[in-house]
């Protein structure tokens, strides 16, 4: 680990480069994974003549999507923390969490297929064949569906998700810039550029992202509501981003980079915001569940009840200690937030959990149960979700292994960098 001995002379005036030719192997074959599965995805998007095929794949689809736009979206904010905050400690790992908000621009263009076409669309989207169906019998649509009917409207729907890729993706590629940009010139305004930007960036990022979470997700179901379902999904977009840096911090290490600016000491920090977040969630999630069990009205219980049935109740109870109860008695051990391979492993956690949470969000809406879900969600649909998922993910990863070379993987210019390398908390 790195000495807090550290001087201006230990560390190259240009930074560190990422060899990207370290990574070939794992570059081409996320490549051609990425190509192969994506090709047959696309295929059956368009040309699956199965409804109930079109249908499922929709929801695998949308769920493989959501996944990695909380981990990018969850990069963005750490971005936006870090300099609203003048944060000095995580300057050595900012340029990480800069590159993992550079993924959100493909990960808005994943999206497009399922948004644009109108059997996936109205599959995923119960409220915009309803409408349509009422439209072309030139009737009223139901009491309840007409009074949102300012809202749920297909070309304000669609203009809102090209708002939220323009701002997410516009705020992570200024941010990125100006700090690149201060790698080469060395001025050191770029700070306080980024400083005083983030501080408006703050809650344009907070209105995106729980708007996108209620089109996306609570659109599902377009009875039910929820005001905190947009706290709920940045909780686990926050903390599965945090576990993704963690890990590419590490994997960088280990191929030689890095080595001089991050210590053990960023290690604990890292730590202690997934352990903050960790119980963050759960605060959120027992919140809403507490709230509606206590207030019992149909429109809002039948989230749970849904989940609480036919399988799911076992997904329910995995969430309590998996998402909650195991990684917050790990974590509370400061011994295991100082170990490498300890925090490695937490992360990893976190990672498989936020995954089942987001796919437990998504299914339930999908099939009745998940043992009958997997049959009628004609033809085997959990294969379909493994496929989407290998898609998108394959993608991502090939697009973020062959950037990352791009630039420095630390701003080498910032003033404060030297602070970051003698970290101690």
């Amino acid at each position: 680990m790195a000495d807090h001995g550290v001087t201006l002379t230990d560390l190259p005036a240009d930074g560190e480069r990422v060899d990207v030719s370290k990574f070939s192997k794992i570059i081409s074959v996320a490549g051609a994974v990425g190509l192969i599965t994506l090709v047959c995805s696309l295929a059956i998007i368009l040309f699956g003549g199965d409804g109930e095929l079109r249908k499922s794949f929709s929801y695998s689809w949308l769920f493989a999507c959501y996944f990695f736009f909380t981990i990018a979206s969850g990069g963005l904010f750490w971005v936006l923390l870090h300099n609203v905050s003048n944060s000095g400690w995580g300057v050595a790992i900012r340029r990480v969490m800069e590159h993992l908000s550079s993924m959100l621009p493909f990960v808005f263009v994943l999206f497009i297929p399922i948004l644009i076409l109108q059997d996936p669309r109205e599959a995923l989207y119960e409220w915009m064949k309803l409408l349509t169906e009422a439209d072309e019998q030139n009737k009223d649509p139901e009491y309840l569906l007409k009074n949102k009917a300012p809202y749920l409207t297909l070309g304000f729907f669609l203009f809102r998700f090209f708002a939220y890729g323009v701002a997410l993706s516009g705020m992570a590629w200024l941010m990125r810039k100006w700090s690149v940009g201060q790698d080469t010139t060395g001025d050191i305004r770029p700070t306080f550029w980024a400083r005083r930007a983030s501080a408006g960036f703050v809650p344009l990022f907070a209105i995106c992202a729980t708007f996108m979470a209620f089109d996306l997700l609570m659109g599902l179901d377009w009875v039910w509501f929820s005001t905190m379902w947009g706290v709920y999904i940045f909780a686990g977009s926050a903390l599965s981003s945090m576990a993704v840096i963690i890990l590419t911090v590490t994997f960088l290490r280990g191929k030689g980079y890095m080595n001089k600016v991050v210590s053990l000491e960023h290690y604990h920090i890292m730590g202690k915001f997934m352990f903050a977040f960790t119980v963050f969630w759960a605060y959120i999630s027992f919140s809403q569940f507490f709230l509606y069990w206590y207030a019992n009205i149909t429109e809002e219980t039948k989230f749970y009840i849904l989940r609480n049935t036919e399988g799911w109740h076992y997904v329910s109870l995995f969430l309590v200690f998996g998402h909650f109860v195991i990684p917050f008695a790990f974590l509370l051990r400061q011994k295991a937030k100082k170990d490498m391979r300890q925090i490695c492993g937490a992360a990893c956690w976190v990672l498989l959990v936020h995954f089942i949470d987001i796919y437990w969000i998504i299914m339930p809406e999908r099939g009745p149960s998940i043992t009958e879900g997997a049959s009628l969600m004609i033809p085997y649909g959990i294969l379909l979700d493994i496929l989407a998922f290998v898609a998108v993910g394959s993608c991502m990863l090939w697009i973020f292994l062959r950037s990352i070379g791009n630039y420095s993987i630390y701003p080498s210019r910032d003033p404060r960098l030297l602070e970051s390398a003698r970290l101690v908390n």
